[in-house]
């Protein structure tokens, strides 16, 4: 095989190769980046179990590393002073979703029966093939007379 030959079959070899890593890595996106709903169900999940005062369901739906740090009865102490308000909400909306390689960062807003809006930062990490409530982070409290973007039918 002559020079120009050699050179050509190198080429090709390379830009197969890269074809091959371009298309991998879109298919690995697309695999690995969940629907919306399976993220909020994690959260309504945690959200029901505590309406029902199930403090071992509702701890079932946070990362390991949390419950590294909190065993069960200080996870449920911090559910009934910190976040009493969870077990009263009267609808629960959901706002921004951003992924960031197995984490995603929800913005989840809490109204009360008197209007009053929660506003909160929830972030998930996937670990073990499900995704895990690892930190919730509760924003200043809105006035009954604040809404929310967006529209409504």
């Amino acid at each position: 095989m002559n020079r120009s030959g050699k050179l050509a079959l190198v080429l090709s070899s390379f830009a197969v190769c890269a074809t091959a890593a371009i298309v991998h890595r879109g298919m690995e996106i697309r695999r690995t980046a969940p629907k919306p709903a399976d993220l909020y169900e994690v959260v309504w999940r945690q959200i029901r179990a505590f309406r029902k005062a199930d403090y071992s369901q509702a701890y079932q739906q946070v990362s390991a590393t949390f419950q590294e740090h909190f065993n069960i009865e200080e996870f449920a102490d911090i559910a009934r002073t910190d976040y009493p308000d969870l077990t009263r909400v009267e609808r629960v909306e959901f706002g921004s979703l951003n992924f960031v390689a197995a984490h995603a960062i929800i913005q989840v807003y809490f109204i009360l029966p008197e209007g009053e809006v929660v506003p909160c930062l929830y972030s998930l990490v996937h670990e073990e093939d499900v995704w895990k409530i690892e930190t919730v982070r509760v924003l200043k409290r809105w006035p009954a007379t604040r809404r929310l973007g967006g529209m409504r039918s």
